[in-house]
């Protein structure tokens, strides 16, 4: 299978990306679903003439996550969401947030229900959420912490000869934890 896929030629690798991007964002009429499925369409055009053993690992990777009916469940939920709730700017506004402070706290060891974590949501997230508002977060944030997600844009850019973004999903998973320990706290704990 690995031999196969890697024989494909560059028309064809790029279909099995089109065809999976084209069932995920299907019907989905929306600025920003518009500008994430180019982004996810955004495989060079040939592998080059000598690839090395990592990008022929990614390609085929890649074409296996395309592959997945549960990732592209997924992905089509994920932009389905999208349509109702758009997020995306508040993503990229979050994102640097949850890496510093999330990140810090999960490489100093701190415990996502502890108090120490309640400060660290405070750097992160507004402290004046709705508790209605603080759902939908935690909802999203589900979503977005999906490892499958993150590794396709890291097969990306391994296939395009860059680096990879380190890791963000377990600083995003280190804050829905947060979240839904400190949110059920303050639910109990009532006004």
């Amino acid at each position: 299978m690995i031999n196969a896929l890697a024989r494909l030629s560059a028309p064809e690798r790029r279909q099995i990306i089109d065809d999976f991007v084209d069932r995920a964002f299907a019907d989905v009429i929306d600025e920003d679903a518009t500008l994430v499925a180019g982004w996810m369409r955004d495989l060079p055009s040939d592998l080059p003439e000598d690839p090395t053993s990592e990008q022929i690992n990614a390609w085929v990777e890649l074409a296996e996550l395309a592959g997945d009916e549960s990732f592209q469940r997924t992905i089509r939920r994920m932009v389905l969401s999208g349509e109702e709730n758009n997020r995306l700017e508040y993503g990229l506004e979050l994102r640097p947030l949850v890496l510093e402070h999330a990140g810090a706290a999960l490489s100093r060891g701190i415990a996502p229900e502890s108090a120490g974590a309640s400060l660290i949501l405070k750097r992160i997230i507004p402290d004046d959420l709705s508790g209605e508002e603080t759902a939908a977060l935690i909802t999203w944030l589900d979503m977005v912490a999906e490892p499958r997600v993150e590794r396709y844009w890291q097969l990306l850019s391994l296939l395009k000869g860059q680096k990879p973004s380190p890791p963000a999903v377990p600083s995003f998973a280190w804050l829905l934890a947060a979240l839904r320990a400190h949110h059920s706290r303050r639910r109990t704990a009532g006004p």
